[in-house]
């Protein structure tokens, strides 16, 4: 059984984003778990009509996100029409970076979907989830979703690093009995490989050939127009970018992760992001 957590602004982006993993996941046992963080609109009160406020004010934001929750869940019954997929609403008042985080861990959560493609709020949202959820894969549809009926994975990463391999495991799995094609995208130049990235390139494809017979697809992109160019030119594909362990300028908020600044290039596709 997967446990999915879906944040959710029930934005029409949101819902084609849900559609199209309601049917990468439609032969797998599923928990879905929708999410919608809210917080109370102050602006123009001051503190005596804030202290003042009845409890009907409180409890109006609640009662608008639990009854949108319903009639999306409503919504996504009628549209997998799947017996093994159940569906769980969850609202909460908080900021929603602290609400994935904290219900990611409680849950024990196997993949978080995201939206992109929405407003600059939004963005910076995704970014700061990035940020701060590592234990589980994460999953970025875009509004213009595009997915093959046969599933095509790009692993991106300039293989610096040898990868961790669990992260992908768990989602290579989740999908059950669809088969997945992983190919390569090697974020250096193909003639002036270090003998390190080499060795983990060459461990990464004795990994793939243990579960895919068909021969890799091994590509080069060295610069960021390069990933760009073979983002757009594989739309139907889902890119897996690989997030390296922050180390201690990035805790303390001075650099972003890798995968933030390469999610520039990569707005056209469904991006899989993985951590080290």
């Amino acid at each position: 059984m997967k446990k999915i957590l879906i944040p959710t602004d029930f934005s029409t982006a949101n819902e084609k984003a849900i559609d199209a993993i309601l049917k990468l996941f439609k032969h797998e046992v599923c928990e879905f778990y929708f999410l919608h963080a809210y917080t109370f609109s102050v602006n123009g009160l001051d503190a005596l009509e804030l202290l003042h406020a009845d409890e009907e004010w409180y409890e109006r934001p609640k009662q608008e996100s639990e009854s949108k929750l319903g009639k999306l869940i409503e919504r996504c019954i009628s549209l997998s029409k799947v017996e093994s997929h159940n569906f769980h609403a969850i609202t909460e008042c908080s900021s929603l970076v602290n609400a994935v985080k904290k219900h990611q861990a409680h849950l024990g959560v196997d993949l978080v979907l995201l939206t992109s493609g929405g407003n600059k709020k939004v963005e910076k949202t995704n970014d700061e989830i990035l940020n701060s959820v590592r234990d589980c894969p994460i999953l970025i549809i875009p509004s213009n979703v595009k997915l093959g009926k046969r599933l095509s994975l790009t692993i991106a990463s300039n293989f610096k690093q040898k990868l961790n391999n669990e992260q992908l495991d768990q989602f290579r799995k989740s999908l059950g009995g669809l088969e997945v094609e992983i190919g390569i995208l090697v974020l250096e130049e193909e003639h002036k490989l270090s003998e390190q990235i080499k060795d983990n390139l060459e461990a990464f494809m004795l990994y793939l050939s243990k579960f895919q017979n068909a021969h890799v697809d091994l590509k080069y992109a060295k610069t960021n127009n390069q990933l760009k160019a073979y983002a757009q030119s594989h739309r139907n594909e889902i890119m897996c970018v690989v997030d390296k362990k922050p180390n201690f300028f990035r805790k303390i908020g001075l650099f972003k992760s890798d995968v933030i600044l390469k999610l520039k290039q990569l707005n056209t596709n469904t991006v899989l992001t993985l951590h080290q």
